[in-house]
């Protein structure tokens, strides 16, 4: 689809959903599918085949990153006790960079 059509169609949706960029194009699209797949724990080869990358750091990097919320649920997972606090953002971004 090219940009035009695309910036057509993006138009008629932000009807429905006022929150979508004004700037719309086709990376976005693909990035935001590499990035729902991920999050639905769709294992990192199979999106970096989907992408047609050759290097699995490519797809990390600009494709498929550990957001807050999932950080959240993992470490929410591995929560021994439903009593245990909640981790603030700042938290689990401090904690991210542990590397």
């Amino acid at each position: 689809m090219g940009g035009s059509r695309l910036n057509q169609a993006a138009k008629i949706a932000r009807q429905e959903y006022s929150a979508l960029p004004d700037r719309i194009h086709p990376h976005m699209l693909r990035k935001t599918k590499a990035m729902d797949l991920y999050q639905e724990g769709i294992p990192l080869p199979i999106i970096m085949r989907l992408l047609g990358h050759t290097n699995a750091s490519t797809t990390e990097a600009f494709y498929a990153f550990a957001t807050t919320d999932m950080m959240r649920q993992a470490i929410t997972a591995a929560t021994p006790t439903p009593t245990a606090p909640k981790l603030t953002d700042s938290q689990l971004e401090a904690l991210y960079s542990l590397r």
